[in-house]
């Protein structure tokens, strides 16, 4: 396996005129108390409107690397004629409302990185039906016994924490958790956290969660600890990326290991993408529903390669015809015809890869409670790995590496280690390839792209530049070549000493490049996968 050089072009540098605003480092800032004053009615959550962005602003590549400040991006979207609506902490970034005149100044700006519509995310609508369901004796789900939660317990409720980013949650139900579950409305619009008028969260928590007791109906992790962020109203109103970057930042600030985001949209957010990495980075393990649509559309988030995409089976565990199909889709749980607990006090059937992404989060949850020594991403190869093969043989764009096991996930990991052992679905294993470019350089703002091509079944890839002088910045991205604003990974730290590492990468062609932060010369790019 070889690395190929594959283009070289250059990017001109933007000139701010004299009337320029001055860097983020050297921008005068309001006293703080007179920035709240002036702000204070503008950052509660506003009506949604067309020009709502996410405005990203540049980090300091100096030698003492100043940090990123609130109140100093503030005042210069006040000045520029913005309306901010909130910070996306860890993010260096900020919502706010442009119109036609402040979008032209910001853009205009040497300190603004880049700015991006704040894309829609939607409630993954569920179809129902009325399906009797007993309060009064317990019953256990087809999906429990189809993913093994019936083969691992686990009575160690807070070996592991779920976050379940929804509608909310029916607090108080006899079949969920109670003292174990904490909560947060993710803004002032959508009620209390521990009422769910919808119903969607609820039958989401409870797939996950549902107490192994006498009555209703049992969970993958039953009573498992959990963290509820409200990110919708009681109507399923949408919401946008730059709320569901702040619901899993609350997730986060709560403890929380697994998130469960059975929501979606169609626009891909450059800005969601590095923030969802960002958090995989930090530790945490992150699925979604792959979308109802039952087409090859991607929706994300669970379309980043940072997050499980999780598309549905029926009870014979075969596609639902509803289950969006790409080459996106990681694993497959039960979606069709799920019986969960729903609002007030009672139960009901729902479909949709809402309910099939709960019994991936509540196995990823409970084979890492029995593993808490293992990482995020050996939890995530581990049921990769084990995964029920359906559909082609293999990884395939309806299945993923097939439906979820828990128990298979686990005796796995107790076999092999956190680190695993040959892959079921690749015979033989992948041949490991190292290998490196030396002596490179290039210009300042200039770009220099490569390709590189990863075979099915690769469990870690590596990309690292080293040594010479200068200043080149590394950018790593899937099925597409970067630039400032897209890409999968970018380290962007001063010299040349930066490395972007990936888990189960997805097979097909990978673009590296190399931009000229000043110029550069001697670097070496050391490439590998095993």
């Amino acid at each position: 396996m070889s690395i190929k050089r594959f283009k070289l072009s250059t990017v001109a540098t933007i000139m701010v005129s004299a009337m320029s605003f001055p860097t983020l480092a050297d921008a005068p800032v309001l006293q703080e108390q007179q920035l709240k004053q002036l702000s204070a009615f503008k950052l509660e959550e506003k009506s949604a409107t067309n020009n709502r962005y996410i405005i990203k602003f540049k980090s300091e590549k100096t030698a003492e690397k100043r940090v990123f400040n609130d109140f100093i991006a503030m005042n210069f979207l006040f000045t520029a004629g913005a309306e901010p609506l909130f910070s996306l902490n860890g993010q260096q970034a900020m919502v706010a409302e442009l119109d036609e005149y402040s979008l032209e100044t910001l853009r205009g700006l040497s300190s603004i990185e880049s700015i991006e519509i704040d894309p829609k995310r939607f409630l993954l609508d569920a179809t129902k039906s009325d399906g009797v369901i007993s309060p009064y004796a317990q019953s256990t789900p087809y999906g429990i016994n189809m993913v093994q939660g019936h083969l691992l317990s686990q009575n160690n409720t807070s070996a592991r924490k779920v976050c379940v980013i929804d509608t909310g949650y029916n607090l108080g139900h006899p079949d969920l958790p109670y003292g174990n579950v904490t909560g947060i409305a993710n803004n002032n619009a959508v009620g209390r956290w521990n009422n769910d008028g919808n119903g969607h969260g609820t039958h989401v928590a409870g797939t996950i969660a549902a107490e192994n007791n006498s009555q209703g109906v049992v969970g993958v992790y039953p009573g498992v600890d959990l963290h509820i962020v409200k990110i919708f109203n009681d109507n399923g109103q949408w919401t946008h990326a730059s709320n569901l970057i702040n619901a899993i930042q609350q997730c986060k600030d709560a403890g929380s290991h697994v998130v469960n985001m059975s929501l979606g949209g169609g626009n891909y957010s450059s800005s969601e993408n590095t923030a969802m990495q960002n958090f995989v980075n930090g530790g945490m393990m992150l699925v979604a529903a792959a979308g109802n649509d039952g087409n090859s559309s991607k929706s994300y988030p669970a379309s980043y390669n940072s997050v499980i995409s999780v598309a549905s089976v029926t009870s014979s565990e075969s596609r639902s015809s509803f289950s969006q199909y790409n080459d996106q889709v990681e694993v497959a749980g039960p979606g069709s015809n799920v019986n969960s607990t729903y609002p007030t006090n009672t139960y009901r059937s729902l479909s949709g890869t809402s309910m099939a992404s709960p019994h991936v989060a509540g196995v990823a949850a409970l084979v890492w409670s029995h593993h808490t020594q293992c990482t995020n991403q050996e939890i995530r190869a581990a049921i990769n790995a084990t995964a029920k093969d359906k559909g082609a043989a293999g990884r395939d764009n309806y299945y993923g590496h097939g439906i979820a096991q828990a128990k298979s996930a686990s005796d796995y990991l107790s076999a092999n280690g956190c680190q695993g052992g040959g892959d079921p679905g690749n015979p033989g294993d992948v041949k490991p390839v190292n290998g490196s470019l030396p002596n490179l350089q290039g210009n300042q703002n200039g770009w220099t792209h490569y390709t590189w091509n990863i075979p099915q079944g690769v469990k870690e890839m590596n990309l690292a530049i080293t040594g010479g002088t200068g200043d080149a910045d590394l950018y790593v991205r899937y099925n597409a070549q970067p630039d400032a604003n897209n890409y999968t990974c970018r380290p962007w730290k001063n010299g040349n000493e930066e490395q972007c590492s990936f888990t189960n990468p997805n097979a097909g062609t990978w673009h590296i490049s190399l931009y000229g932060y000043n110029n550069y010369n001697g670097v070496t790019l050391n490439y590998s996968y095993k």
